[in-house]
């Protein structure tokens, strides 16, 4: 790491301890999980709706 990274590492203590210790990754890691997550919600929820709007549109036909 060049001198101005730990400089900057070591200015936010949090920030330090979270790449210091490797555990960056791991936070990274369950935050795109975690957005994978709600992505798949909402597309499956999009998915229902849209199911749900064709059967509306028959009905009333």
């Amino acid at each position: 790491m060049t001198l101005v990274m730990k400089a900057m590492l070591l200015l936010n203590s949090l920030e330090g301890f979270f790449f210091g210790s490797g555990k960056a990754h791991v936070v990274t890691g369950v935050a795109l999980i975690i957005l994978a997550g709600l992505a798949l919600s909402l597309w499956r929820m999009d998915r229902r709706l849209t199911q749900l709007e064709e059967a509306s549109r028959e009905d009333t036909l």
